[in-house]
């Protein structure tokens, strides 16, 4: 018989008390999940699933006694043992963690000792806020971790950007010096380095696994790790539920595809340009690199609705474990340790992108200010559709490219998520128990801290305008607009 236990449910602003059942068995997970993994290049650890997970205070305790036993000798070498997202997520154990039998077979984490600690429970939380174990084999991971799976991930992730950083020089080095040529050479630019956004940053998650103590403060790398994206799912139920957002996933590999397809049109059949070298990697980059962004898009609302489910659970545990501090602050910094590895994350997300979509937009609207006010263009009917097909292009990229974030983020930013959170939490508080809502509300106070990160995206935002915009002070002759060459030129 399945076990079931009283939870509290936030329901229309209120939390009422539902009855949750406990799954009798974990499900394997979908394939969909583990594809998505492989083809953004994200398994690097030849065990993602640990057999204990441990809270900070059970790492301390347990570095505290090796210490007292004097199995550490070099406290600089062992200094990242006490860097919790480094214990969670990059620190390989030297067992073969998802606990192999004798017979090199998975055998049931349910059956193993479970923790005494009800702190590390919560780090097992499935979608109902049950403590739920689990080992790889019980998830389905397989044939998708293999021994190889590390190596090939860094090496197709350093082939691709040789790939698209080849064809960066490439086109400056033919569109550098060319006075007619520069507002086309910034705007593409833009493009380029928001296509190469996802494969910087996973090569930084790469580092981290590699050097992990060196880059112990690269806390950010932490969510593109495949060990970070199990307990995302993990808090979902996408073993149960499947994979979230569905339709949102198919539209954010479609639309950059077809962003994609209408470049290839452009440069080949419209442009006349015919199939050359240049035509063919830039298409290809466009294909590959939209799709990269596309599933980045995706990871990103994978784990922000994520945080939004467990911070709803959080909201859930506090009310039931009213007055135990401990457990209350155990629980809330497990969760939110992992939240300030997201948020960084996709600040510099924004500092990145917004600056280039903005530069992006402004660019096209001068583009467009130039063609508008000269007649030369008309004189020639190829110029003129190719002036109106590449600024069509122009503007379908920043759509995409804007949209895509937005509807991922469910806004700007993910300082909002928690700014919910705390709000729900003040209306948890009561009377009763005033020592323990006030320390939560010290912890809350300390853990958001303002940040000069909107600051520095909205300088640097203000900067792009003022560049685009001067570009609009160029005589207007002097543009290849006027030269009969306008199509030609698309071909570099």
């Amino acid at each position: 018989m399945d076990q079931s236990e009283v939870g509290m449910a936030p329901i229309n602003g209120r939390l009422i008390r539902i009855q949750i059942e406990e799954p009798s068995a974990t499900k394997k997970w979908p394939n969909g999940f583990w594809a998505i993994l492989k083809l953004m290049c994200l398994f690097y650890h030849r065990t993602v699933v640990p057999r204990k997970k441990t809270c900070y205070g059970c790492t301390v305790d347990k570095f505290k006694k090796r210490i007292r036993a004097g199995a550490v000798q070099d406290m600089d070498s062992s200094a990242g043992e006490m860097e919790p997202m480094l214990v969670q997520y990059e620190f390989q154990d030297p067992r073969r963690v998802e606990g192999r039998g004798a017979d090199g077979e998975d055998t049931p984490l349910l059956e193993q000792e479970e923790s005494a600690c009800p702190v590390c429970d919560t780090l097992w939380w499935n979608q109902d806020g049950l403590a739920e174990r689990y080992s790889e084999g019980d998830i389905g991971i397989g044939w998708w971790n293999h021994r190889g799976s590390g190596p090939l991930s860094l090496l197709l992730l350093l082939g691709a950007l040789t790939f698209i950083i080849y064809d960066i020089v490439n086109f400056l080095d033919k569109l550098w010096s060319k006075p007619d040529l520069i507002l086309r050479m910034m705007i593409k630019m833009t493009l380029y380095i928001i296509l190469i956004i996802y494969p910087l940053l996973s090569l930084c998650s790469k580092l981290r696994s590699i050097l992990p103590t060196a880059l112990a403060n690269l806390r950010w790398a932490s969510v593109l790790n495949v060990r970070y994206l199990i307990k995302r799912g993990q808090i979902l139920g996408i073993g149960r539920k499947g994979l979230p957002g569905k339709m949102l996933l198919f539209l954010f590999q479609l639309t950059p595809l077809i962003v994609a397809l209408y470049r290839f049109l452009l440069f080949t059949v419209i442009s006349e340009c015919g199939f050359n070298w240049s035509t063919i990697v830039t298409s290809l980059i466009g294909i590959i690199y939209g799709q990269w962004y596309g599933l980045y898009m995706y990871l990103l609302y994978f784990v922000r609705i994520s945080f939004q489910r467990e911070f709803n659970l959080l909201l859930i545990y506090f009310k039931e474990n009213e007055g135990s501090e401990t457990r209350c602050r155990g629980a809330f910094f497990a969760t939110v340790l992992d939240f300030f590895c997201f948020k960084p994350l996709v600040n510099l997300s924004i500092f990145v992108m917004f600056p280039a979509l903005v530069f992006a937009v402004s660019g096209n609207i001068t583009y467009e200010y130039l063609l508008s006010n000269t007649t030369c263009v008309a004189d020639n009917e190829l110029n003129r559709s190719v002036a109106h097909h590449t600024l069509r292009l122009g503007w379908s990229e920043i759509f995409v490219s804007l949209v895509s974030y937005l509807v991922a983020m469910g806004g700007v930013h993910a300082g909002y998520i928690f700014d919910n959170f705390v709000g729900r939490l003040l209306h948890l508080r009561s009377g009763q128990n005033w020592i323990f809502w006030s320390n939560l509300n010290k912890d809350i106070t300390y853990v958001t801290k303002n940040s000069h990160f909107l600051l520095v995206t909205t300088i640097f935002s203000f900067i792009s305008i003022f560049m685009a915009f001067n570009f609009g002070t160029q005589d207007i002759t002097d543009l290849a607009f006027c030269n009969d060459t306008m199509h030609e030129d698309l071909c570099v």
